[in-house]
């Protein structure tokens, strides 16, 4: 009989963290491998707790937070994760629906790309302004969409179509890193948990990409958390549009990302 852990070290919960990650972007074939080493090498179930399918990071800290799973360190003493009475150690799946729904859980939007798209810019995941609209760089003081308009040498566009009709003209495509994570507020360095789109299956897709902006570190450091650069596309760390980074003048990060465009 298999043995169905709901007690691990911190070191355990970090590897089962990894490849829950890796298990999200991976093929059908290789999501059932990674979900064996899990079961094997840890004996955890997921099953044990939901019948939700597609589980990521998020939901195994819920668990944690509820107390359901218990984190101990290398000396078999708990840590300081906040529990909660015995009576939720199994929620059922409506809760934990609701669980996993909570406040500081994002979702990013679908890729804004055509079939002729040759630049791709990926964010990190969009700030709390542009959730609320569904509209990518929706916030008034975030730069973006006046630098790809200096750049390429148009007028400043008044509506969300026109924001997208003048990338499509230009052959500019825009996605994030994340599909979704944990975020207090907009700021990038308060991401925790990030799940990735599938980047390897969406460029597979979209052959014609030839070019890959960063918007800013944290994109091109999640990146590197889960891709390899890909030797047929050219990749630029681009500094940040996002108001927080005052750093640098207008023309200077003009300057930068006009890269994008040779």
């Amino acid at each position: 009989m298999k043995e169905h852990h709901t007690t691990f070290t911190t070191s355990q919960i970090e590897a089962i963290k990894r490849l829950i990650n890796r298990k999200v972007v991976a093929s059908i074939d290789e999501q059932k491998k990674i979900r064996d080493e899990i079961r094997d090498d840890y004996h955890f179930y997921f099953s044990d707790f939901s019948s939700k399918k597609g589980y990521t990071v998020a939901d195994l800290n819920e668990l944690i937070r509820l107390g359901t799973i218990k984190v101990v360190d290398g000396n078999n003493k708990p840590t300081s994760t906040p529990t909660v009475p015995k009576t939720a150690s199994k929620p059922t799946p409506e809760i934990f629906d609701k669980i996993i729904s909570s406040v500081h859980t994002k979702k990013s939007f679908a890729s804004l790309v055509s079939d002729d798209t040759e630049i791709l810019i990926l964010g990190t995941m969009p700030g709390n302004r542009s959730l609320e609209l569904g509209e990518y760089y929706a916030h008034s003081r975030n730069r973006f969409w006046k630098i790809i308009a200096t750049i390429t040498d148009n007028d400043i566009p008044a509506t969300y179509e026109d924001k997208k009709n003048l990338l499509s003209k230009h052959k500019i495509g825009l996605w994030d890193v994340a599909k979704a994570a944990d975020r207090k507020g907009s700021l990038d360095s308060n991401i925790t948990d990030a799940v990735p789109n599938d980047l390897d299956e969406f460029l597979k897709t979209h052959k014609k990409i030839k070019v890959i902006g960063f918007n800013g570190n944290k994109s091109a450091d999640l990146f590197a958390k889960f891709f390899s650069r890909q030797p047929n596309i050219v990749y630029h760390n681009l500094a940040s549009t996002s108001p927080a980074n005052t750093g640098i003048n207008f023309e200077q990060i003009c300057s930068e990302w006009k890269r994008i465009l040779k």
